[in-house]
């Protein structure tokens, strides 16, 4: 009994001894290369079954003893072992193993594949990328970071939508991405684009047409919350879009989104500030005065007067605060996100709100065999005063017009007075013209608001029938309400409103509804590989809209009260009886049946075969059944010879065709239009030509590239040149009027899209302590319209009609894409400018030619990110080489001699020209400023005046940040991980030459590209971001 007393005693003692060396240890892991925290690690005490995983922030905590040795492993990098000893903080940097396992990238229809046997040429860009320095609208984040893609944001500020083209325009209807999001193609829907240089005047006979065309809706993408992306894989070409089908054609942008993980939960919030301020403006006088008293213009003498024009701007100011929640078991993994985005822009009462919330669930059931999963995202956002680009609603004009000599503070303080006849406030102006009103009225007064609610789901399951054989089946649904509401008080400018003011609502809903089923077979055969997949899918898109305008049109005007009966009263049941007002119900509804297949063969890690083929049966056409192929082939001559400090090499061929579906609606109108209370009926009358049928664009594309990676993964390159042949352009041309005029679609014309691509990446330094990786992305492009059909009145397309105005988008042969056509001054032999017995320079004969394009000769973005220990810096700079822009803005400013340019050309006694008489007796002396700037200025005026260099260079984004130690993170409670940031973007040009930022675009559908007419000016943005994980 004593002997078993002492055996007991002694085993408790030793339980005892070992429990007070067990204590707790805990530390971060980051990615060597770049500083970068690693979810998901293991960390295992050696030999024992004890360990855990790293959490979303990279940390760990884990009890120990001083004895262990942690084992850190995580796919794709260099395990390592770590003594314990009497460390409590234990801090672990992993090294990249380029050895260990080829990158895995997400391709087509969400396949995730070996990075090397890819075919094609794509890119990714990792979701940290996004948010380092973080934009309303995160595509403009994308910017100079990844090679063949062009970004062009809206000019009407927060909220605004953003055009994304890859490898250049090719369609005269769409040159849009295809946006896909875990696999599921999204809608990017937006309401309203701008389509003429005017702006918005809604359904007014002679504008910019009903359904207030010339606003900016916003657009869907701007809608995703940026902190739920884990990366962007960029597809490029048509092989590697192919499987997209016609939805495709424009290239994809693949976006992974996050999910749950399995571990303990994890909670990361983040908080980001920025004050918006003036980056760039038309430069202005104010020491000339108006002509005479009354006058609109400025031309008058010297006066010393107030700048107005900086005063009105504000510092614009936003704040994204998003939280998310993390964590599960082997069986289930749940995610949550919130966030708010809450904006106001650089003009008085403009401000954007958005909230998203996310909720994603995973589950794998009967033993992994059955693996389910399910999301909701639901969006809401409110955009009030978005402001407006052209001339009409548009508080700029008024702004820059404004005489100099008079109070400007006198209108801005009273912008309205009291009209005793009509017994309310009315608008207080210098003049009654259509094109400038009080500013501060349009804000207050001419007040707009857009409201978007939207859902999205998605249902999954996938099913391990063999090891070797997994079917999977989704459905998605993508349904939002967008509702637009402008109150236009009485005495706005006659043009724009009724007598007791004008109302205007437009309500749309779109709904798209995706489902596919995909059979996926993986196997390897000894030195052989396959991967096959064959699958169906179906997209149901339907929008319906409804607009309402009080105006009604001018060519259907009756006397008496028109529009609203009560004054400043803004509803549709205050029609006035006998008046008119209009009323638009429109939409469409499509549908898209496809079957689709893909065989990837592989020998032995060097040779890869990729044949996808894809039948599209679209509701939209006559002849619905249409297929588009691919092949592709990839060698790696890295693994058929050794070749010393080479990683990897490879080289790449494809070829694929692939179709741009036609709309719904360019078969017929599919609209109704009602004038309220006559019940006028727009009867729809067929868009094709009688005994024709529309096929979809068709797009033959050819691609070779290379990469090589050498010296450890220290210098990565990669390359590709491609050729792409876009042909059976949607065209229309003019109907006759037998057969009820207006126009006809019909199909024609070849537009080409041949250029190089360039990603290299280089780690200069990669030590413990400090690493240096840097990245330039190049991109040349060269864009020809080959061909267009014979029936185009003067051979050409107008992309946007010129109307009385002196610009117009063409498209005509032999030239590029979306040339810009004004008019030029009268020259001869010898390129003087031709003048007439006064002095004042001649406008060419024979219309609008060719001043112009925007397309840019090559475009580089260079991004380098350093961090040692706990701090990091970050900068991009890009640029755009080559091409035009032309302002309105400034032939306007001129005309009103309200620039600079004019004060100074007053200053120098007047404009010096190289010109001549008709019979070419030189012109001698200095052509008074007046006299110039009213004859080249205006919209009526001298087009080539105003055409401007697009080259721009400019620092994009800067970042410094400090991540806190895991020594201090010990005294912070439940905080893990810490990182503060000082950010900023789009904070100088190092080059400029154009008087407004050339990559602001009026609108970012086809057309007004590369023309400024009175747009917001370009922001500076700086900030600071925090960001922690619990």
């Amino acid at each position: 009994m004593t002997k078993r007393l002492l055996i007991l005693s002694l085993a408790l003692c030793t339980t005892l001894f070992v429990q007070a060396q067990t204590r707790t240890v805990s530390g971060s892991v980051t990615d060597s290369a770049n500083g970068d925290a690693l979810p998901g690690v293991n960390v295992l005490v050696k030999g024992t079954s004890n360990g855990t995983v790293t959490d979303i922030g990279g940390a760990y905590t884990l009890e120990v003893s001083d004895a262990d040795v942690l084992v850190f492993s995580f796919i794709g990098y260099m395990s390592s072992e770590q003594l314990v000893g009497t460390k409590s903080v234990l801090d672990v940097a992993m090294a990249a193993d380029v050895e260990q396992l080829d990158e895995v990238v997400v391709t087509a229809l969400g396949i995730s594949r070996d990075k090397k046997s890819l075919t094609y040429a794509s890119q990714e860009v990792e979701g940290d990328e996004l948010t380092r320095v973080k934009d309303a609208n995160f595509m403009n984040s994308l910017t100079g970071k990844a090679a063949g893609v062009f970004v062009n944001r809206s000019g009407s500020g927060v909220g605004g939508s953003t055009r994304v083209v890859l490898r250049g325009n090719s369609s005269t209807r769409n040159n849009s991405v295809l946006y896909v999001i875990d696999g599921v193609p999204m809608n990017n829907y937006s309401p309203s684009q701008p389509s003429d240089v005017w702006g918005q005047n809604f359904g007014v006979a002679g504008s910019a047409g009903t359904g207030g065309a010339g606003r900016d809706g916003g657009d869907g993408i701007a809608n995703i919350n940026p902190e739920d992306i884990e990366s962007i894989n960029v597809l490029k070409g048509a092989s590697a879009a192919a499987l997209y089908g016609s939805q495709a054609a424009n290239g994809v942008i693949l976006i992974t989104t996050k999910k749950g993980k399995s571990g303990k939960v994890t909670v990361a919030a983040s908080s980001n500030f920025t004050s918006e301020s003036v980056l760039m403006m038309p430069e202005m006088q104010y020491s000339y005065g108006q002509t005479s008293p009354g006058a609109l213009d400025s031309w008058g003498g010297a006066v010393d007067a107030k700048d107005h024009v900086t005063d009105f701007f504000d510092n614009g100011k936003t704040w994204i605060n998003t939280v998310s929640i993390s964590g599960g078991n082997e069986m289930a993994q749940t995610y949550f996100s919130y966030a708010n985005t809450d904006s106001k822009g650089i003009i008085p009462s403009n401000e954007l709100k958005k909230h998203n919330v996310t909720f994603k669930e995973n589950l794998s059931v009967w033993k992994d065999r059955l693996k389910l999963d399910g999301s909701v995202s639901l969006i809401t956002q409110t955009t009030k005063n978005r402001a407006n680009s052209g001339m009409y609603f548009n508080p700029l004009t008024g702004l820059y017009f404004f005489p100099r000599g008079l109070d400007f503070d006198e209108y801005k303080e009273h912008y309205e007075v009291f009209n005793a006849d009509r017994n309310f406030n009315t608008q207080n102006w210098v003049n009654n013209i259509d094109v400038q009103q009080n500013p501060y009225w349009i804000i207050n007064r001419n007040k707009n608001e857009d409201s978007r609610n939207r859902v999205i789901g998605n249902v999954g399951a996938t099913v391990k029938i063999t090891e070797d054989l997994k079917f999977r089946v989704r459905g998605n649904i993508d349904k939002s309400i967008d509702r637009y509401d402008q109150r236009v008080h009485a005495s706005t400018q006659a043009t724009l409103s009724d007598i007791n003011g004008r109302y205007v609502q437009q309500n749309a809903e779109a709904t798209q509804m995706y489902g596919d089923a995909l059979l996926m077979y993986n196997k390897t055969f000894e030195k052989f590989s396959v991967s096959a997949t064959v699958g169906a899918s179906i997209t149901d898109s339907e929008v319906k809209s409804q607009f309402f305008d009080s105006k009604g049109g001018d060519d259907i005007r009756n006397e008496g009260v028109e529009g609203l009966f009560y004054a400043n009263t803004f509803n549709i049941q205050n029609i006035a009886v006998g008046g008119t007002a209009l009323f638009n119900e429109g939409g469409y509804h499509s549908q898209l049946q496809s079957v689709f297949g893909s065989l990837n063969l592989g020998y032995n890690g060097m040779l890869f075969l990729d044949v996808t083929g894809r039948n599209d049966w679209s509701s939209t056409l006559p002849d619905t059944d249409f297929f588009y192929p691919s092949v592709g082939l990839t060698a790696v001559i890295s693994e058929m010879v050794d070749i010393p400090s080479v990683d990897l090499l490879k080289v790449r061929a494809s070829f694929a065709q692939v179709g741009n579906a036609v709309n719904a609606y360019d078969l017929g109108s599919g609209s109704f239009n009602s004038i309220i209370p006559y019940g006028t009926v727009t009867t729809p009358t067929s868009r094709v030509e009688p005994g024709q049928t529309l096929d979809p664009e068709m797009q033959n594309s050819f691609e070779v590239g290379a990469e090589v990676s050498v010296l450890n993964q220290r210098v990565s390159l990669d390359l590709a040149y491609y050729n792409t042949v876009t042909e059976n352009q949607r065209i229309p041309i003019v109907a006759p009027a037998s057969q009820g005029g207006g126009f006809f679609y019909i199909n024609g014309g070849e537009i080409i899209n041949k250029g190089i691509e360039a990603a290299l990446t280089v780690v200069p330094v990669s030590t413990e302590k400090f690493n240096w990786t840097s990245t330039l992305n190049f991109t040349k492009n060269n864009n020809e319209v080959k061909e267009l059909p014979d029936e185009l009145e003067d051979g050409k397309l107008q992309l946007t009609a010129p109307g009385v105005n002196n610009y117009a988008m063409m498209l005509t042969e032999g030239s590029q894409f979306g040339d810009i056509y004004g008019q030029k001054f009268a020259r001869n032999a010898d390129g003087a400018i031709i003048v007439d017995a006064d002095g004042r320079p001649q406008i060419q004969e024979g219309g609008l030619d060719y001043v112009g394009n925007p397309n840019p000769d090559y475009m580089w973005g260079w991004n380098n990110n350093f961090n040692y220990r706990g701090i990091s810096l970050g900068f991009l700079i890009d640029a755009r080489i080559g091409g035009q822009v032309m302002s309105m803005t400034e032939a306007m400013n001129d005309l009103y001699g309200v620039s600079k340019e004019t004060a100074d050309a007053r200053d120098a006694g007047g404009v010096d020209m190289d010109a001549v008489y008709a019979d070419g007796t030189p012109y001698v002396g200095l052509l008074p400023a007046q006299e110039f700037y009213t004859t080249v200025g205006g919209r009526a005026g001298i087009t080539e005046q105003y055409v401007y260099s697009a080259t721009n260079i400019r620092l994009r984004e800067m970042s410094i940040g400090y991540s806190l130690p895991s020594s201090v993170m010990e005294k912070l409670g439940p905080i893990k991980t810490a990182k503060v940031s000082l950010i900023g973007r789009n904070l100088f040009f190092f080059k400029n030459d154009a008087p407004f930022d050339p990559d602001v675009s009026m609108s970012t559908g086809t057309g007004l590209q590369g023309v400024h007419v009175f747009g917001l000016p370009s922001t500076r943005s700086i900030g600071f971001n925090l960001s922690l994980t619990l």
